[in-house]
């Protein structure tokens, strides 16, 4: 065959072709097989890294209030890690509200805020290469992972809530100015109440159907307006008033139309709060006098109400109290860290009479001067004003001993913001409107003296020896009046242990009113009021300075029953001067959750 044929058979014979088109193929198989091997190393490493980021966040939301990013580090080592691969840890507060974009639901916080509920924690990491090294010019490639995880604690707590005692002449006329007609009950109609528990999540579903509420979330039921009908109804239909039921009677009965915001009543503090309301409602118990009074004092916030006790006080012969009550904020509160409650100013005025009795054995002559006291009056007025706390700790890793739950309770007096603030003293009179009216200061430079001792008074005014001459002074008057601030609060933090769940404390300062009645009495401004008389003048003043000296011990004989009719009082109002009782309901512990 021609040498030209045969080139040109050569050149159309296919055979072998595949050998070659198969080692060319390979060899970009082969670089796929390599790239394929790395991908996959790097996406392994890369979902390794995420999980230890995850791991790390979790870790120092756990630990929030105890050196967050130590806890952090050590997940990280602990997991193969070194500590350079965290390049920043991050602090801020999620909200878990389906409302807000995903993008606005967390809010950057410094570690030292109260209301830091999530951490983010970044890593990074340089991750080996290995047949892509080939095509590249280097040896590794960087890896990064973000993790943010929160955590859903809560705590439920109230502020001076209950009744420290029972007196039907005070709770029927707090119920009486609530609904509008005359309440008339007996210390057992109240008991019945005061001994029945309820847990709030029994209580909102009866009130809900009441109130024909049902269409909405929790939420939404207790930011709304609801009648006082529809809380006695709720407390009645859930069945736990076993015994009298005659006080939730009388009040449906009574045809009231007064409305109170739920909101004044349990306070939800956060988004937060409000998604786990369902799971934690239950958990709070309560008496079912609590939530009746408790609504009453909303309803009556800002409004004057007078009475007279009966305290069966030795050497009291009558007391008449008028009393005013700031509008109030919730008595329970449902909240996160950073969230503060705190109680309503209270506005007394006491007028008491009391017995001479208490003044017998009492010197009542000297010198020419001789005293018939015919009647004690005490005119009082009592300004209490808030004592407020702000939750500022919540860890519920706490065992033991450990503190689970923190309030700050503050020490500043008179001008403090937290804690117990100013409680001011008066003795003798002010305009009516200033008293009725809660945006009127009580200025002690608009107090008027008023009568504290009515005197017959005897003057023996003798010229000649042996021919007596006797002045009689009828119907004279010792006119005082004094003032006294006090309400320092000696403790700056009320702490909460696991064990001590559903336990109140007190916090502030003791034996304040004792103190402040006796500053009181011995700073009083005092002058002797004598009408219609014609002694002279060198005379009057001389029976002035000798009544002066007679009555100095009467101011201090006065002060103990005056301390045990104010301690009285106080205690029926729920109220102690110079400290407020806390109550930590339940530490509501959520879980921890990546949220990105």
């Amino acid at each position: 065959m021609p040498i030209k044929l045969r080139i040109q058979a050569f050149w159309a014979d296919e055979r072998g072709a595949v050998i070659i088109i198969f080692a060319l193929v390979l060899t970009v198989l082969l670089g796929f097989v390599a790239l394929g091997v790395d991908l996959s190393s790097l996406y392994f490493r890369q979902k390794t890294l995420q999980t230890r980021a995850d791991l790390a966040a979790v870790s120092a939301v756990n630990n929030l209030s105890d050196s967050p990013a130590a806890y952090a580090l050590t997940t990280i080592e602990g997991n193969g890690l070194d500590a350079s691969a965290m390049t920043s840890i991050n602090y801020g507060h999620y909200q878990r509200d389906p409302a807000l974009d995903p993008d606005d639901r967390l809010t950057d916080r410094e570690l030292s805020d109260l209301d830091v509920n999530a951490a983010t924690v970044s890593l990074q990491e340089a991750a080996p290469l290995y047949f892509a090294r080939s095509f590249l010019a280097q040896d590794t490639t960087q890896l990064g992972a973000r993790a943010t995880a929160a955590s859903f604690d809560l705590a439920s707590f109230s502020l001076a809530s209950g009744l420290s005692s029972m007196n039907e002449g005070l709770l029927n006329a707090l119920l009486s100015e609530a609904t509008g007609s005359e309440i008339s009950l007996t210390v057992l109609d109240y008991k019945a109440l005061a001994v029945a528990q309820i847990d709030l999540l029994t209580f909102s579903d009866a009130l809900a159907t009441r109130a024909d509420l049902t269409a909405l979330t929790y939420e939404d039921l207790l930011t709304s307006d609801v009648e006082l009908l529809d809380i006695a109804g709720a407390l009645l239909d859930t069945g736990v008033v076993q015994g009298s039921t005659a006080a939730l009677i009388a009040i449906l009965n009574s045809g009231s139309n007064a409305l109170l915001d739920a909101e004044k009543l349990i306070g939800v503090d956060g988004d937060d709060v409000a998604v786990q309301l369902e799971d934690v409602l239950p958990t709070v118990t309560v008496s079912a006098l609590d939530v009746l009074m408790s609504s009453v004092d909303v309803i009556n916030a800002n409004r004057f109400i007078d009475l007279k006790l009966d305290l069966n006080i030795p050497g009291l012969l009558e007391t008449n109290l008028k009393i005013v009550v700031g509008e109030r904020p919730a008595w329970i509160m449902f909240a996160e860290r950073g969230a503060t409650a705190h109680t309503a100013q209270v506005r007394m005025k006491l007028d008491l009479t009391l017995d001479t009795d208490i003044l017998s054995g009492l010197e009542t002559t000297l010198g020419i001067v001789s005293l018939d006291i015919v009647s004690v009056e005490v005119p009082l007025y009592l300004e209490i004003a808030s004592a407020m706390v702000t939750l500022t700790g919540l860890d519920c890793g706490a065992t033991g001993g450990e503190p689970l739950a923190t309030f700050d309770t503050g020490t500043s007096p008179l001008t403090g913001v937290t804690g117990t603030h100013v409680a001011e003293l008066f003795l003798g009179r002010f305009p009516a409107p200033d008293f009725e009216n809660m945006t009127t200061l009580l200025d002690q430079n608009d107090l008027e003296e008023a009568k504290l001792l009515g005197l017959n008074i005897q003057v023996d005014a003798s010229i000649v020896p042996l021919v007596p001459i006797i002045i009689n002074l009828e119907a004279a008057k010792l006119m005082a009046k004094s003032h006294v601030s006090f309400g320092v609060s000696e403790q700056s933090q009320t702490i909460f242990t696991r064990s001590e769940e559903g336990q109140t404390k007190t916090f502030g300062s003791e034996a304040l009113l004792g103190s402040a009645l006796s500053s009181l009495l011995t700073g009083a401004e005092t002058h002797l009021e004598i009408i219609g008389t014609d002694l002279i003048s060198s005379l009057l003043s001389t029976v002035r300075s000798l009544v002066a000296d007679l009555l100095d011990p009467v101011l201090s004989l006065i002060l103990f029953p005056l301390d045990v009719v104010l301690d009285s009082v106080l205690e029926l109002l729920g109220i102690k001067v110079g400290y407020a009782e806390l109550t930590l309901h339940k530490a509501h512990c959520g879980r921890i959750m990546l949220v990105r």
